[in-house]
């Protein structure tokens, strides 16, 4: 018996969601330690386990999965947990008890997402299930930096969710287009497709807007927050039913990017 490739995740933009948080996290809080490597290798583990875990509930669910696919990811799931776990322990000794609040959350979002999966591979709400889940990499690594479990921690991941959210309503904008297969669209047409993902973004700068009138970030964080807002509604403006969705990727990488190098700039 050979022994199996690892699996990995297709969903590519998930590593942003893990990690950038993660950057603007530790950024934000100002200070680096061992321990924050140790968090980001248990992270990485249990992130890991997703796919593999998720193939074993369906297979125990009534959905065969098939003994290959089964076996591999029986092995893939023991192996990341296990990472996941033994990079773990050592902060727990250490006292950062309130990591138990994350796996919590955590664990929350990967069995809500699992659910909200089993009719609809996938749904914005499924969506947004998991990037709840990925972006407590933000206030997980600010806690692990700082040992405060705070107002920042919130506001951190309310931010960077906030933010991760507009790509799944711009995402799902863009396969829904695609499904019509049209290469122009009247603007009429344009708006009414694209009617939850302006709505949303307008609720997100409202939201941040709120939280600096009430002082739990700058005014300027909003600055961060712009050029996915501009992306939204030029995006929305100009749908056809060509979507390159690799290029669209990389666009929502390098915006993620742009976002945690923004707001931890406008935020110090």
């Amino acid at each position: 018996m050979n022994f199996p490739k690892p699996i990995i995740t297709r969903e590519h933009g998930s590593w942003a969601v893990l990690f950038v948080p993660m950057l603007i996290g530790v950024v934000y809080a100002g200070s680096f330690s061992i321990n924050i490597l140790l968090f980001t290798f248990s992270a990485l583990g249990i992130f890991l386990s997703y796919v593999p875990i998720h193939t074993l509930l369906r297979e125990f669910n009534g959905s065969p999965q098939g003994k290959e696919k089964l076996n591999a990811s029986i092995v893939w799931a023991v192996i990341y947990i296990f990472v996941g776990a033994a990079f773990i322990i050592p902060l727990f000794r250490q006292g950062y008890n309130h990591l138990v609040t994350f796996a919590v959350l955590g664990a929350l979002s990967f069995f809500g997402n699992y659910f909200l999966t089993l009719k609809t591979q996938k749904s914005i709400l499924s969506d947004l299930t998991a990037v709840a889940g990925l972006t407590l990499s933000a206030p997980s690594a600010y806690y692990i930096s700082t040992g405060s479990f705070d107002m920042n921690a919130a506001v951190l991941w309310t931010l960077t969710f906030l933010f991760f959210g507009c790509s799944v309503f711009y995402v799902h904008m863009k396969i829904k287009v695609s499904t019509l297969k049209k290469e122009s669209l009247p603007i009429r047409e344009k708006l009414t497709l694209g009617r939850l993902n302006i709505l949303y973004h307008l609720f997100v700068v409202a939201v941040v807007l709120m939280l600096s009138l009430y002082r739990y970030t700058p005014l300027t964080a909003t600055l961060a927050f712009v050029p996915m807002f501009i992306h939204a509604i030029y995006g929305t403006i100009t749908l056809t039913g060509k979507v390159k969705f690799k290029n669209l990727g990389f666009l929502l990488l390098a915006q993620s990017m742009l976002f945690g190098v923004v707001l931890v700039i406008v935020w110090h």
